[in-house]
Protein backbone atom coordinates (compact mmCIF):
# COMPACT_ATOMS: atom_id res chain seq x y z
CA UNK A 1 0.00 0.00 0.00
CA UNK A 2 1.26 3.14 -1.22
CA UNK A 3 0.85 6.55 1.30
CA UNK A 4 0.41 9.20 -0.66
CA UNK A 5 2.11 12.24 0.43
CA UNK A 6 -0.52 15.50 1.84
CA UNK A 7 0.07 18.98 0.05
CA UNK A 8 -2.85 20.73 -1.97
CA UNK A 9 -2.52 19.65 -5.64
CA UNK A 10 -5.57 21.60 -6.24
CA UNK A 11 -5.69 25.23 -7.17
CA UNK A 12 -4.06 27.64 -5.02
CA UNK A 13 -3.03 31.47 -5.49
CA UNK A 14 0.37 31.19 -2.75
CA UNK A 15 1.42 27.50 -4.68
CA UNK A 16 1.03 30.09 -7.98
CA UNK A 17 2.97 33.44 -6.23
CA UNK A 18 5.74 30.36 -5.00
CA UNK A 19 6.20 29.25 -8.65
CA UNK A 20 6.32 32.97 -10.01
CA UNK A 21 8.77 33.96 -7.68
CA UNK A 22 11.13 30.82 -7.68
CA UNK A 23 10.60 30.83 -11.84
CA UNK A 24 11.45 34.82 -12.19
CA UNK A 25 14.65 34.06 -9.60
CA UNK A 26 16.47 31.19 -11.96
CA UNK A 27 14.87 32.28 -15.21
CA UNK A 28 14.51 36.13 -14.71
CA UNK A 29 14.50 36.42 -18.81
CA UNK A 30 10.70 34.54 -18.60
CA UNK A 31 7.53 36.38 -18.48
CA UNK A 32 5.35 35.72 -16.58
CA UNK A 33 1.39 36.90 -15.68
CA UNK A 34 -1.94 35.01 -14.05
CA UNK A 35 -4.63 34.85 -16.01
CA UNK A 36 -7.88 33.83 -14.37
CA UNK A 37 -6.51 30.48 -11.90
CA UNK A 38 -3.82 30.01 -14.87
CA UNK A 39 0.15 31.19 -14.40
CA UNK A 40 1.78 31.66 -17.88
CA UNK A 41 5.34 31.88 -18.19
CA UNK A 42 6.59 32.53 -21.84
CA UNK A 43 10.27 31.55 -22.60
CA UNK A 44 12.56 31.32 -25.78
CA UNK A 45 14.55 28.58 -26.09
CA UNK A 46 17.85 29.12 -28.40
CA UNK A 47 20.60 27.46 -29.46
CA UNK A 48 23.56 28.36 -31.96
CA UNK A 49 23.00 25.16 -33.38
CA UNK A 50 18.70 25.07 -33.45
CA UNK A 51 17.74 25.92 -37.12
CA UNK A 52 15.57 27.90 -35.07
CA UNK A 53 14.19 29.83 -32.04
CA UNK A 54 11.20 27.76 -29.78
CA UNK A 55 8.86 30.13 -28.08
CA UNK A 56 7.24 28.03 -25.67
CA UNK A 57 4.28 28.85 -22.44
CA UNK A 58 3.91 27.12 -19.60
CA UNK A 59 0.35 26.94 -18.11
CA UNK A 60 -0.01 26.24 -14.43
CA UNK A 61 -2.97 26.22 -13.06
CA UNK A 62 -1.89 23.36 -10.12
CA UNK A 63 0.17 20.47 -9.61
CA UNK A 64 -2.07 18.37 -11.36
CA UNK A 65 -3.08 20.55 -13.72
CA UNK A 66 -0.35 22.01 -15.66
CA UNK A 67 0.97 22.02 -19.57
CA UNK A 68 3.75 22.87 -21.72
CA UNK A 69 3.23 24.33 -25.44
CA UNK A 70 5.51 25.20 -28.07
CA UNK A 71 3.91 28.38 -29.72
CA UNK A 72 6.29 28.80 -32.04
CA UNK A 73 7.68 27.08 -34.46
CA UNK A 74 4.36 25.32 -35.72
CA UNK A 75 4.55 22.06 -35.26
CA UNK A 76 2.37 19.13 -35.90
CA UNK A 77 2.18 16.54 -32.94
CA UNK A 78 2.65 13.55 -33.18
CA UNK A 79 3.22 10.46 -30.63
CA UNK A 80 6.67 9.94 -32.07
CA UNK A 81 7.93 12.66 -30.99
CA UNK A 82 5.97 13.04 -27.67
CA UNK A 83 2.88 15.41 -28.15
CA UNK A 84 -0.39 15.14 -26.89
CA UNK A 85 -3.31 15.98 -29.95
CA UNK A 86 -3.82 19.06 -28.34
CA UNK A 87 -0.40 20.08 -28.97
CA UNK A 88 1.16 19.86 -25.39
CA UNK A 89 4.63 18.65 -24.83
CA UNK A 90 5.12 15.01 -23.35
CA UNK A 91 7.94 15.57 -20.69
CA UNK A 92 7.49 12.87 -18.39
CA UNK A 93 5.65 9.47 -17.61
CA UNK A 94 3.70 10.30 -14.87
CA UNK A 95 4.28 7.34 -12.77
CA UNK A 96 8.15 7.87 -12.34
CA UNK A 97 6.80 11.21 -10.38
CA UNK A 98 7.19 10.26 -6.61
CA UNK A 99 3.96 11.29 -5.12
CA UNK A 100 6.04 12.51 -2.48
CA UNK A 101 7.41 15.10 -4.97
CA UNK A 102 6.10 18.69 -5.63
CA UNK A 103 6.82 19.41 -9.58
CA UNK A 104 8.05 23.05 -9.88
CA UNK A 105 7.82 25.00 -13.10
CA UNK A 106 11.90 26.62 -12.79
CA UNK A 107 13.17 23.12 -11.71
CA UNK A 108 11.49 21.01 -13.43
CA UNK A 109 8.94 21.87 -16.48
CA UNK A 110 11.40 24.25 -17.67
CA UNK A 111 15.08 22.12 -17.78
CA UNK A 112 12.41 19.28 -19.36
CA UNK A 113 11.10 21.15 -22.13
CA UNK A 114 14.63 22.34 -23.04
CA UNK A 115 15.73 19.13 -23.32
CA UNK A 116 12.47 17.92 -25.06
CA UNK A 117 13.94 20.86 -27.88
CA UNK A 118 17.20 19.18 -28.16
CA UNK A 119 15.81 15.75 -28.34
CA UNK A 120 13.07 17.23 -31.73
CA UNK A 121 16.37 19.35 -32.86
CA UNK A 122 17.71 15.55 -32.87
CA UNK A 123 14.77 14.10 -34.30
CA UNK A 124 14.89 16.39 -37.51
CA UNK A 125 18.31 16.00 -38.20
CA UNK A 126 18.54 11.88 -37.52
CA UNK A 127 16.16 10.16 -39.83
CA UNK A 128 13.35 11.01 -37.35
CA UNK A 129 14.60 8.89 -34.64
CA UNK A 130 13.46 9.88 -30.97
CA UNK A 131 16.42 9.81 -28.64
CA UNK A 132 14.84 10.56 -25.66
CA UNK A 133 13.65 8.33 -22.72
CA UNK A 134 10.61 6.58 -23.62
CA UNK A 135 7.81 5.51 -21.56
CA UNK A 136 6.98 2.05 -20.93
CA UNK A 137 4.86 0.91 -23.89
CA UNK A 138 5.81 4.26 -25.92
CA UNK A 139 7.42 1.43 -29.05
CA UNK A 140 4.43 -0.16 -28.90
CA UNK A 141 2.19 2.32 -29.45
CA UNK A 142 4.05 3.83 -31.67
CA UNK A 143 3.84 0.08 -33.63
CA UNK A 144 0.37 -0.12 -33.44
CA UNK A 145 -0.41 3.65 -34.71
CA UNK A 146 2.19 2.62 -37.44
CA UNK A 147 5.19 5.08 -37.21
CA UNK A 148 8.35 4.61 -38.15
Amino acid sequence: MMIRAYYNEDYSPLDQLVQQEMVLQIFPSCKTRIQGRTLLVDFKIKDPDYRQDYCIQVQYESQRIHKVFVLKPAITPSVAIHMYPDARLCLYYPPDISPFRKLWIARDLIPRTALWVCHYEQWLINGNVWKGEEAPGHAQLLQRLNYQ
